[in-house]
């Protein structure tokens, strides 16, 4: 959808330097640093995880990578006592995400700092633990040390939860495969023209009707309405689902374009006075946001609700693709530039994106968007 979206992905194709490897293809992610050693060790059926007593962060990276060779080896391992795999903290290495992997003929030792350090390990003892299709067979592991950690520091995915709704299963299952992959930051669209997400509970009718739209017709009766909403105890669970598997979700509210959905709710936020229906079109439509004071408070409330549900430094705001036609046939609009010393439209969504920086900036959080909001120029007030 976006240029920056597609440099998410590729910054994330390849999360640490590929020191080994020059003669690979250069999608595949390989560690900082392999050391062979002598020797080999098996894993097989029973095998033994060893921990900290008492460390949560230690006994999640265990549960996961029990789960995840289960799933692709068929090989059933154990947290016990006297482990051939031992999880053990390191606070010497360089950062919540670094870790170290060793393998000798005694056993596996995988050392991180971070809880997200040790979640990366377990991964990669789980690839090592699955070189080939031959499920339930035991095996051999060559001797070695993996000393790894990421080069970027934002490894991301983005879901459009907006356009094509998917239930919380679908969500959790592409957050396991973020881990497995290492990416530690899930972008959620949450709003848009075909429909808004979130439950406000301040605003019921963003879900009651916003949520919902008619799909299109050839000319035959209107089909039944397609889309849903996440509750906000539902994505609070989610939220803690994705911090186990470090994973921070970053959830994006599109303003002040592609607001259809939100219009539709309630059309005294637009700018026109019309009530549209939720699009079943694909595109840019041309609802926006007003930027009177009643729509600016109602902004600033749905992010209290949104900033209680997700614990993240960031909330996008969006920004892209906000056509002005409303706001230049508006005469509310326009006086309000009038009065604000403002020349064109697109610094009047600098304007707004300023305002709503500088909320989030109040209550400790950080605004981020799509390029578009620097089309006015750089709102004047420090991040």
């Amino acid at each position: 959808m976006k240029a920056l979206h597609m440099l998410s992905i590729a910054l994330a194709a390849t999360i640490s330097a590929p020191a080994m490897a020059s003669s690979l293809p250069p999608l595949i992610p390989m560690p900082a640093q392999i050391t062979p050693q002598q020797g080999t060790l098996n894993i097989a059926n029973g095998a033994a995880i060893a921990l900290p007593e008492g460390d949560s962060g230690a006994q999640t990276a265990a549960k996961l990578l029990i789960e995840k060779v289960a799933k692709d080896r068929g090989l059933t391992l154990a947290t016990g006592a006297k482990g051939v795999i031992h999880l053990i903290r390191d606070a010497s290495l360089p950062g919540d995400e670094a870790y170290r992997l060793e393998v000798t003929p005694k056993g596996v030792t995988l050392a991180a700092k971070g809880d997200a350090g040790l979640v990366y390990a377990a991964m990669t003892l789980a690839q090592l633990l699955s070189p080939d299709a031959h499920i339930g067979a035991p095996v051999r592991l060559a001797a070695m040390q993996i000393a790894d950690a990421p080069r970027f520091k934002w490894r991301g995915v983005m879901l459009d939860t907006a356009r094509h709704f998917m239930p919380i299963s679908a969500i959790q299952t592409t957050i396991d495969q973020m881990a497995a992959h290492k990416l530690n930051t899930l972008h959620l669209h949450l709003t848009d023209d075909q429909g808004w997400r979130v439950e406000i509970k301040r605003y019921p009718d963003l879900t009651r009707i916003g949520a919902w739209r008619t799909p299109p017709s050839a000319g035959g009766a209107p089909g039944e309405k397609v889309g849903g909403f996440y509750t906000q105890e539902e994505l609070k669970a989610l939220v803690a689902y994705a911090a186990q598997r470090g994973v921070t979700i970053v959830p994006e509210i599109d303003l002040p374009g592609h607001a259809q959905a939100a219009v539709a709710a309630y059309p005294e936020i637009g700018v026109l006075g019309a009530r549209p229906e939720v699009s079943h079109d694909w595109g840019i439509n041309p609802y926006l946001f007003n930027v009177n004071d009643h729509s600016v408070t109602f902004i600033k409330n749905v992010l209290d609700e949104l900033m209680a549900i997700f614990p993240s430094p960031m909330i996008h705001l969006g920004g892209d693709e906000a056509i002005k036609d409303q706001w230049q046939r508006s005469p509310e609009v326009q006086a309000k530039m009038k009065a604000l010393g403002i020349s064109s439209e697109n610094a009047m969504q600098s304007w707004l994106i300023d305002q709503l920086g500088a909320y989030l900036a109040d209550h400790g959080r950080r605004l981020i968007g799509w390029d578009e909001i620097l089309e006015g120029g750089l709102p004047p007030r420090p991040r």
